[in-house]
């Protein structure tokens, strides 16, 4: 049954990176490479940070580990931008996509986690002492942090086992 097809999926199939996507082979391992290397930053700096926050190798200063987070931030961003060659290229697979979706919903959540832990606790880390630990309520959040990053791995490997049905 063909429902044919939604103006945004159209406008996303007549896009110039659509076309770049499908017409070379080398594409989108590439962009595979990268996406992992992003991620590999991603998850090596901020949950490493995390982690630290919720207790695990305390003898390391908290505010060391918070130096590498920029590192996190440009994992992120390339993941976003290989994340969006991704949907330009096969765009089906990913809107009618339910792990996508929660992916999609996770780094939502991080992001407004990452923003109330800027916005409230972040300041009261400064203080805390190598071996020390950090305040509950960052505790919280960081554990927020982790859970939500996992998460979002978990659900992009998961992209490529829950499909829509008519993608079969």
């Amino acid at each position: 049954m063909d429902v044919g097809i939604a103006p945004w999926e159209a406008w996303v199939r007549a896009a110039w990176l659509h076309q770049f996507i499908l017409g070379h082979a080398k594409a989108w391992p590439v962009l595979e490479t990268l996406h992992y290397f992003g991620l590999s930053l991603v998850l090596g700096t901020i949950c490493l940070f995390d982690l630290r926050v919720l207790g695990f190798a305390k003898p390391v200063p908290v505010m060391a580990l918070h130096r590498l987070v920029p590192l996190g931030v440009a994992g992120f961003l390339l993941n976003l931008a290989t994340g969006i060659c991704f949907f330009f290229g096969y765009p089906d697979q990913y809107a009618y996509n339910n792990a996508f979706r929660l992916k999609l919903a996770l780094m939502a959540v991080a992001g407004a986690n990452i923003a109330l832990f800027y916005g409230s606790v972040f300041g009261g880390l400064k203080t805390v002492a190598p071996g020390a630990e950090a305040p509950r309520a960052a505790k919280l959040l960081t554990a927020v942090s982790l859970l939500c990053w996992i998460g979002v791995l978990v659900c992009g490997r998961l992209l490529t086992f829950f499909r829509p049905p008519f993608f079969h």
